[in-house]
């Protein structure tokens, strides 16, 4: 299995490998170099590993990012991963919270904190080990904020400033300026953190999420708008798929859009927009948007945005299914560096469309990166939307007069 699977265990506490041992003769002595006080180290048990599956990322565009899941599948005939096997190496460590990193070929793939363990044990003689584990986001869901106020500022920093709250790192954040400016906010003595950043994120409206590498993301709308970002394509004269999924629905759709804005610890007003022909066509689909946006033009001006890009049904490219094995070693690695966010092209030249016209081609946006991997398969899927960029002069896809605004 090319993937590697590491867990956090502690090893030092089983007397294995050069860690400080207490008790023991050699390993056991205090300010030895050789035998460092390690706690928790990750462990390579990829060579016990059935099955990994994982999924990052959101269900579509606009809407929040959900906690980065992964779960992964022992063999535990040798009781290594039972905690009642005292012999086992890892006795002690098979519990939750413990450390999950996940890789190929040194691309990171997943970074999360074991939620869970669950064991199987057939009559036949096999038994296995079921590790569940989940982002950062746990961890930002259950902490709180204290009451004070936050100045004035872009949505970055005041991602940073929750951030602070949870006691995230500095060192594992990597967050855009963003292109909104934000009201100074009364905040409330026990707001959550989590909620408080998606509430930003949608501000701007950006996207905020944990990176393949366990790093705290926020992407501005203007990386979102970035046809630049991914530089990858799929299909004609890119990367060979296993499975493409079109779709054209009207759940996605939004013709009669509200955007409250803020005036410090309370709503400051409320700006609409619609469009009196996509309601007469198709109905009326209301949205609404509680933000902290500091004025009304602002909130406004993302109402009408809002409204232009999705008060029409698209046809466009739901998702995308590439088998790594098949792949050259240039495309493995332009796979697997793709991340959320990043925009792609897919240009799709399929038989029953090739009889009646030209082969499908959008540019999209990645919501959602799902990995199912096996002993010799490791299949990636990716769920997109299509890119609401703003003009772009020399494009042929966003660079149309009288198709799309000019930014936002």
């Amino acid at each position: 299995m090319p993937t590697k699977v590491e867990l956090g265990f502690n090893l030092s506490a089983n007397g294995i490998g050069n860690y400080l041992t207490l008790d023991d003769p050699v390993k056991g002595k205090l300010d030895d170099a050789a035998y460092p006080l390690a706690g928790d180290v990750l462990v390579d048990v990829t060579t016990t590993v059935r099955e990994v599956s994982v999924r990052r990322g959101r269900s579509r565009t606009l809407e929040k990012f959900t906690a980065g899941l992964a779960q992964v599948t022992l063999d535990n005939r040798t009781r290594d991963y039972d905690p009642n096997y005292t012999s086992s190496p890892y006795s002690g460590s098979i519990v939750p919270r413990k450390q999950v990193r996940i890789t190929r070929d040194a691309y990171p793939i997943y970074s999360g904190n074991v939620e869970s363990w669950s064991w199987d044990y057939d009559l036949s003689g096999d038994a296995t080990a079921e590790v569940r584990a989940v982002d950062g986001f746990a961890s930002l869901a259950q902490a709180d904020m204290t009451a004070g106020t936050a100045p004035g500022s872009t949505p970055g920093a005041r991602i940073g400033t929750a951030l602070t709250y949870a006691g995230w790192p500095t060192a594992a954040r990597a967050l855009a300026t963003g292109n909104a400016t934000l009201d100074a906010d009364v905040i409330a003595d026990g707001v959550n953190v989590l909620a408080y950043i998606q509430k930003v994120e949608q501000s701007e409206p950006g996207a905020f999420f944990m990176a393949r590498d366990g790093v705290a993301t926020f992407l501005s709308r203007s990386d979102l708008q970035d046809p630049t970002s991914g530089n990858v394509t799929f299909g004609v004269g890119g990367v060979p798929v296993i499975e493409y999924q079109a779709a054209s629905l009207t759940d996605e759709m939004k013709n009669n859009v509200s955007v409250t804005w803020t005036n410090g610890s309370a709503v400051g007003g409320t700006v609409t927009a619609s469009d009196a022909t996509s309601i007469q066509s198709y109905g009326q689909f209301d949205y609404s948007l509680d933000t902290l946006l500091d004025d009304s033009l602002q909130a406004q001006r993302l109402a009408d945005w809002l409204v232009s890009s999705y008060k029409d049904p698209k046809y466009r490219v739901d998702s995308v299914t590439v088998l790594l094995e098949s792949l050259t070693t240039m495309q493995q690695g332009q796979v697997l560096d793709l991340e959320l966010g990043d925009v792609v092209t897919v240009a799709m030249s399929l038989p029953n469309i090739n009889a009646v016209g030209s082969a499908v081609s959008q540019v999209l946006s990645i919501d959602a990166i799902e990995h199912q991997i096996g002993i010799d398969r490791h299949f990636v899927t990716f769920t997109m939307s299509e890119t609401t960029t703003g003009f772009v002069l020399d494009s042929s896809d966003f660079g149309v007069l009288n198709s799309n605004q000019l930014g936002f």
